[in-house]
């Protein structure tokens, strides 16, 4: 796969990086959205995208699901530890 997608605070947001081929989208962004936004960005760079999901220049499939999830930082579990 050519695209990669990263999630990363607002204030630092960089929606496309040529040089990295990397689509950085908002922490906050619910796991629902997240295809959409993938998508709305490869249509804007003119890659043709199919009826669901989120494809690559080379026609792979774009993961929008971070590999490794959020750390959890409710106040039990920074309180009580987990």
């Amino acid at each position: 796969m050519c695209i990669r997608v990263q999630y990363a605070p607002t204030a630092s947001l960089r929606l496309w990086d040529k040089s990295r081929q990397l689509i950085t989208l908002p922490l906050d962004l619910p796991p629902a959205n997240s295809a959409i936004a993938v998508r709305a960005v490869l249509t804007e760079l003119a890659v043709p995208q199919p009826q669901f999901g989120a494809v690559c220049f080379c026609g792979e499939v774009v993961e929008t699901l971070p590999r490794i999830p959020q750390q959890r930082r409710s106040g039990q579990v920074t309180h009580h530890g987990a």
